[in-house]
């Protein structure tokens, strides 16, 4: 048998023989004029194609976060490669590589029989410039005619490079397999060497530490076939193949062949990692990808040309964004406190969140949903849309400011409401406050705290939806918004970001500043990198005043009642002495629940519910029905007072008196004229219930009852009932100083005939400050229990239930 094989392997020496000499016949017959005449034109320089390296993103704080590649390579300095590598390289694929000029028949020639000899490869057949020349000029294409272009080739690129700079390029693009190219790609896929954000000098410390003469062995057994040679899935051939190398080396005297047998006996790989190559399946590096490919404004070209630059095809990019790690920890704490270590939410929910920096426009972090490996990977904080609720509220106090409205103006609160409307089956769109509260006439800002619907309603028709919708789009939402007559309910869908940078300018005091993902980009050319976009020269970003600095202040002084004693006060009671602002948001059925807030600093929207569908958040311990004000604002107070904690305090500013008093709007269902509930009345004040009842049995003629509460008319009584409509003629002719006594008169004998009744009523006004009158001293009883009533009712709002 071993006659036999020894027999075959001297026919194949001597057919291979043959070839070789065939080849340097043909070489030296008609083209070895090409060759040797190479030195006439290497003025010519040859075009290397260029090499594709890694494109690499980084955060705020100029750390790697992510890479993107078609090729994974990352060139280094020749210096900086072990010398290990480079000679078991050299012995493998060109010995000769310092003393030739590009070709090297005889070596060609030696190989193919010792390759045959050894039952492996033992040494490389082309020189390590004509492998430069076919991985980066031509193709693997095997022709006489490429062969000779490829020799010519050789010859000319050693004329116009260095054996140093040749080889440091070789080092850098060969592959190695797995994705790899070049020997830095190389030793983190095979052998986890950390690379990553590190200095040179630690770069060529780390690899020297890594890798020795058994691991450049196994690299340099790679090179010749990089998918048979695996180690991690041949194993066996592997071994063999490194073991030839390392005989080689051997016997050019590196270490002995003692020491070869010892190396043979390392252990090789078997996995490949890339521990130093952050992850590009992240919702921040996606969006930035994204961006990068669909917006021109940032790489030029078309989306072919983008898409090369972004994998690192085109030589490589640089990304500095404006992520910052720490703050993105801190989100993601917060969510995972409230939803996993204080309560175990049915993991059916999730949050997300987005933060912007109202100051610049940055965005600092963002949550697009409970993990990146889902199979959608779908970006709840920038693609997810949902129904605001009535954190949208805030756009319509911003546009009745901006139409001369006051938060101090009254508007009626109480529900049910109706509205007509042609789309609703009957013609008629009816709605109520949170949990069917009656409500109330009240001023705006206490209409806010206590997130009445139906003031809301009327006051988006006071104001008009298309300036609502207007004052929307100015803030920072891009979602297109329909008029609905329920739009200032928040049943238009918007996405978080737009509700964190709409926020902002409310923040930064009416200067819109359009959130952004990129600080600047720098492409590789050559051997520099090149900047070739900045965000500080994006004319699309630069600042816009909105809003005047008033009237940021006056919904900001809301926004920061709201999260002090309103439906918010989860999130504002974890921020100490720093000031915040926000508002909730609750859908219907309990599907999505938003609380979006800001201070100075930063601008934050927190958004819970399904990722996938609707869902109602019902029987959620503990909180049961899940609104605005209970998940979200928790999440968003943790979040923000873990950011706040090291910043010094910053104030909103110090908003101006407005220039009129309070006045009550009317809707079409209210009185057409006059600023009280009744234009034209005669009142009547009474200082018990008793006495109340016995008048509501003679109403005056012609006149329609009304009740209000007291202190929505500001009168002293506990109690006001209001007769609307107009006096009788002749009772005004003939005492017009005495017309609102009439009614007491004419209208009213049986209360004139009783001497107690009449003289309370004088008394009370003569001497309103008589210590020993029994009435007098009920009243301040009487006006307590009202206002303690409303105080508890704010708490069980901001507390157990948010008034939506």
């Amino acid at each position: 048998m071993r006659k036999i094989s020894a027999l075959f392997r001297l026919a194949i020496v001597l057919v291979l023989s043959g070839f070789v000499v065939g080849i340097v016949g043909i070489l030296g017959a008609p083209h070895v004029g090409d060759i040797a005449t190479s030195g006439e034109w290497s003025h010519s320089p040859v075009g290397l194609a260029s090499t594709g390296t890694r494109s690499l993103v980084y955060d705020r704080n100029g750390e790697l976060m992510a890479t993107f590649f078609d090729e994974n390579r990352s060139p280094i300095l020749l210096d900086q490669i072990p010398v290990e590598v480079q000679q078991a390289i050299l012995a493998i694929e060109d010995a000769n590589f310092y003393a030739h000029q590009g070709i090297d028949l005889k070596a060609t020639g030696r190989a193919l029989i010792e390759n045959v000899d050894a039952g492996g490869i033992s040494q490389g057949g082309s020189t390590i410039t004509q492998q430069l020349i076919k991985n980066l000029v031509l193709s693997s294409e095997q022709t006489v005619e490429r062969k000779v272009q490829e020799a010519s080739l050789a010859v000319r690129l050693e004329d116009q490079l260095t054996k140093d700079e040749i080889y440091e390029i070789y080092l850098n693009t060969v592959f190695f397999g797995s994705t790899a190219y070049g020997v830095k790609a190389a030793a983190e896929v095979y052998f986890g060497v950390d690379l990553a954000n590190k200095s040179p000098e630690e770069i060529t410390l780390a690899l020297d530490e890594g890798i020795g003469w058994p691991e450049a062995a196994m690299l340099a057994a790679l090179i010749s076939n990089p998918s048979v040679n695996d180690p991690t899935v041949n194993p066996q051939i592997a071994k063999y193949q490194r073991g030839i190398v390392l005989d080689r080396l051997a016997e050019l005297g590196f270490f002995t062949e003692q020491e070869a047998l010892e190396y043979a006996q390392y252990p090789l790989p078997t996995e490949r990692n890339q521990p130093s190559l952050p992850s590009a399946d992240d919702f921040f590096v996606a969006e930035v990808r994204r961006i990068l490919l669909e917006d021109s404004a940032y790489l030029g070209g078309g989306l072919q040309s983008r898409l090369e630059d972004l994998l690192g095809i085109n030589g490589g990019i640089r990304v500095y964004t404006t992520f910052d790690p720490a703050v993105q920890t801190m989100a993601m704490e917060a969510r995972d406190e409230v939803l996993k270590v204080r309560w175990q939410v049915d993991p059916t929910f999730t949050i997300g969140v987005a933060s912007v920096e109202p100051d610049t426009g940055a965005v600092r972090a963002m949550i697009g949903g409970e993990s990146f490996d889902t199979e959608s990977q779908f970006n709840l904080a920038t693609q997810g849309r949902r129904q605001p609720g009535s954190s949208f509220k805030t756009f319509v106090i911003t546009a009745a400011l901006r139409r001369g409205i006051q938060t101090d103006d009254k508007i009626n609160g109480e529900g049910p409401c109706e509205f007509p409307e042609d789309t609703e089956p009957d013609g008629v769109y009816e709605a109520n406050n949170f949990a069917n509260d009656e409500g109330e006439i009240a001023q705006i800002r206490d209409l806010t705290l206590k997130s009445s619907n139906c003031g809301f309603l009327k006051l988006g028709q006071v104001v008009g939806l298309s300036n609502v919708i207007d004052t929307a789009k100015l803030l920072g939402v891009k979602s297109e918004l329909d008029p609905v007559i329920s739009l200032p309910l928040g049943v238009e869908e918007v996405s978080p970001m737009e509700m964190a940078s709409a926020y902002a300018t409310l923040a930064s005091g009416g200067v819109q500043r359009e959130p952004y993902f990129i600080e600047r980009i720098e492409r590789l050319e050559g051997d520099e990198w090149v900047s070739i976009y900045n965000h500080v020269n994006d004319e699309r970003f630069l600042p816009e005043r909105v809003i005047t600095e008033n009237i940021a202040c006056w919904t900001t002084e809301v926004l920061r009642a709201n999260v002090l004693s309103g439906t918010g006060t989860r999130a504002g009671n974890q921020m100490g002495s720093q000031q915040a602002a926000g508002k909730t948001g609750t859908t219907e059925n309990f599907e999505d629940a938003w609380f979006v807030g800001y201070t100075p600093y930063l601008s934050t929207a927190v958004w819970m519910g399904n990722p996938d569908e609707k869902i109602t958040m019902r029987g959620i311990t503990p909180f049961g029905n899940v609104t605005g004000g209970s998940f979200p604002a928790v999440a968003w107070g943790l979040f923000n007072a873990k950011y706040h904690e090291n910043l010094p305090d910053r104030s909103f500013p110090y908003c101006p008196n407005f220039a009129n008093d309070g006045e009550y709007l009317r809707t079409e269902d209210d009185p057409e004229e006059g600023t009280d509930p009744c234009p034209e009345q005669i009142s009547l004040d009474y200082f018990s219930d008793e006495e109340i009842d016995a008048c509501e049995d003679e109403l005056p003629e012609n006149f329609e009852e009304c009740e209000y509460d007291y202190d929505y008319l500001d009168d002293e009584a506990v109690r006001v009932t209001v007769y609307c409509g107009d006096p009788p003629p002749e009772e005004e002719e003939e005492d017009p100083e005495g017309e609102e006594e009439l009614p007491d008169e004419e209208e009213l004998p049986d209360e004139e005939e009783d001497p107690e009744g009449e003289e309370e009523l004088p008394d009370e006004e003569e001497d309103p400050d008589e210590e020993e009158d029994p009435d007098e001293e009920e009243l301040p009883d009487e006006e307590e229990d009202p206002e303690a009533g409303e105080e508890e009712g704010t708490e069980d709002l901001s507390n157990d239930e948010e008034a939506e």
